[in-house]
């Protein structure tokens, strides 16, 4: 079930035709939604000028597969623990042994004061607006890079955002976007980033198969019918990519990870309210809401994450045993990541020749009991088909990164790991690292190849569409080298 509609090979098109492109980042859109409103006829316009002349595959995202984090890959061609964020929310170890002020900026949340702290945050080569000057951007999180102006309707996006958030009305939201990118289809640009939130802020509230969630698809769709139309009128179509950062799942249950500590006696430093708390023993860092880092002890001070030894034995076993956690991970003494399924475990480690899943008790991820040593791409096809699509990649990706959890917790379907006091309460969420949230769809109006996709393959794609070099050392690889075996085992 990788295409929608038959593709022509990548061979048959022109290499490195300069073209301009659009990318739809339709947030939380789920794979298997779209396909049904595709087939009842319900997107219309995403059918004829997007998956007919290309495709639409079903591919991974990151982890944590969250909003902001999981446009990293897209916009900078990097998985975001290589980019150095690990989610939207996390610690600075250095920085929590400060002052109130220190404190609270250690405590890092991308959900409020300091969410465009993320465009400097970002530790990694240059995003795609600066690799293609000519870029428009609407409704992102993510702008570095962009010129002056380039980024459209940002007070509209707070203001409009806020009241979303509190009250619902993201089809006002998704609608402001859309007059937006109707309004500079005649200008002169040659890549267009489009952020439509209302997919994912209406299944928060609601479930990812209700009948607002439906309708803002639909929604999306005409947008794009009326932006051909008005795009055609000053020349040829551009490249159009259609993609979701994660997908969602509906939560039946809240598993507070800090409350849980709190009650076992533990001091925990937490967002919102308790980030200022002196000498904590743990911190939970939420991302979601179905990933949460978190760290032992929260005010040493020290810059350096702790390894298996290092941990709480007795405490890292009661929270890998926590009703509602279903995978987590922590750093070995020896350089891999310890996966953590119940009382499962197996070990990860990375050379030269790929990556080795190792099971020591059990089989935590699914991929059999017996040491398995592969390259990436042919992992990622392996993993596909297991509850954790591209789990030991993601794993890895996320614990190399310094700022990340001494543990990182992946939720069980149907929980989260927020409580209901959070405002609005969430009936579905997303963050974590099952099928449900790291598949999505990607469709694209260039031919797609038959191999297992990533998000972050798309920005070396669009770069090479837009005739634009393709920097050394992205995480993603171009279609083009996917469609050979070479490339798709690279």
């Amino acid at each position: 079930m990788r295409r929608a509609a038959p593709v022509r090979a990548i061979a048959d098109v022109p290499a490195r035709e300069a073209r301009r492109v659009v990318c739809i980042l339709v947030d939380g859109a789920r794979h298997d939604v779209l396909r049904d409103l595709l087939g009842q006829g319900d997107l219309p316009n995403l059918a004829r000028w997007v998956i007919e002349p290309g495709g639409m595959a079903v591919g991974t995202t990151v982890f944590p597969s969250t909003t902001g984090v999981a446009y990293i890959p897209i916009l900078f061609g990097r998985y975001p623990g290589l980019a150095n964020v690990p989610g939207i929310r996390w610690l600075d170890r250095a920085g929590i042994s400060g002052g109130a002020a220190a404190r609270w900026r250690a405590a890092r949340s991308y959900c409020g004061p300091q969410a465009p702290w993320i465009n400097r945050d970002i530790d990694c080569g240059p995003s795609l607006f600066e690799l293609v000057p000519q870029s428009l951007a609407i409704c992102t999180p993510i702008t570095r890079g962009l010129a002056r102006g380039a980024h459209l309707m940002p007070v509209r996006r707070a203001i409009l955002g806020a009241a979303a958030h509190y009250l619902g009305s993201y089809g006002a939201l998704d609608r402001a976007v859309a007059n937006s990118w109707l309004a500079v289809a005649a200008r002169p640009w040659q890549f267009l980033f489009v952020v439509f939130p209302g997919p994912d802020g209406l299944t928060h509230l609601h479930h990812p198969t209700h009948p607002s969630v439906l309708d803002a698809y639909r929604q999306i769709d005409r947008a794009l019918g009326e932006f051909v139309r008005r795009v055609r009128r000053s020349g040829d179509l551009p490249a159009f990519f259609v993609v979701a950062d994660h997908g969602a799942s509906a939560v039946h249950e809240h598993k507070d990870i800090a409350l849980e500590l709190e009650a076992w006696g533990i001091r925990t430093l937490r967002h919102p309210l308790h980030v200022w708390r002196r000498h904590p023993r743990a911190s939970v860092m939420v991302s979601g809401n179905g990933c949460a880092h978190v760290y032992f002890p929260a005010s040493s001070g020290g810059r350096t994450p702790r390894t298996e030894a290092q941990l709480p034995a007795e405490l890292l076993a009661r929270l890998l045993l926590l009703p509602g956690v279903g995978v987590g991970a922590y750093r070995d003494d020896r350089g891999g990541v310890m996966v953590a399924r119940g009382h499962s475990r197996a070990r990860l480690r990375e050379d030269a020749a790929g990556v080795t899943y190792e099971p020591l008790l059990g089989d935590p991820l699914g991929l059999g009991a017996l040491p398995l040593s592969l390259p990436d791409r042919e992992l990622l096809e392996s993993s596909r088909a297991t509850q954790f699509p591209d789990a030991p990649r993601q794993l890895l990706q996320l614990l190399s990164c310094a700022r990340s959890g001494d543990l990182v917790l992946a939720a069980d379907p149907g929980v989260d790991f927020r409580g209901p006091w959070e405002l609005p309460e969430h009936r579905s969420g997303h963050g974590s690292l099952f099928a449900e949230h790291m598949l999505v769809p990607i469709a694209a109006s260039v031919p797609l190849p038959d191999a297992a996709l990533r998000t972050v393959d798309l920005m070396p794609t669009m770069l090479e569409i837009l005739g634009a070099p393709v920097p050394d050392g992205l995480d993603g690889v171009p279609f083009s080298r996917l469609a050979t075996l070479e490339g798709a085992l690279a």
